[in-house]
């Protein structure tokens, strides 16, 4: 299932750049900041920022998985991803999932 997310940036000291783009995720993000909430050392705007950041890219990566780009950095993509994995799940099961 996928779910369908509108993204906007907004630079603050120039109201007219804003960069705004529609993109699909296999992950429910809001359910995954909801689960992670609290269990890592960040702020909450760091928090946000981590989790969908990596929730984007993880998804393009995914699409381009054979292309030369992400080849060699997908193992320490994956090893990251288990390390914030096993954090999160310290204070709970499948925080991450």
């Amino acid at each position: 299932m996928q779910h369908h997310y509108r993204v906007q940036l907004q630079k603050l000291d120039d109201s007219a750049a804003v960069l705004q783009f529609d993109c699909q995720n296999h992950d429910d993000i809001f359910a995954i900041l909801a689960k992670s909430q609290g269990k890592l050392k960040l702020s909450e705007a760091e928090h946000q920022a981590l989790i969908v950041g990596l929730k984007l890219f993880s998804e393009v990566m995914m699409q381009h998985r054979k292309e030369e780009l992400f080849k060699e950095f997908q193992p320490h993509f994956k090893q990251f991803i288990g390390h914030l994995k096993r954090t999160v799940r310290g204070s709970g099961p499948e925080a991450l999932e």
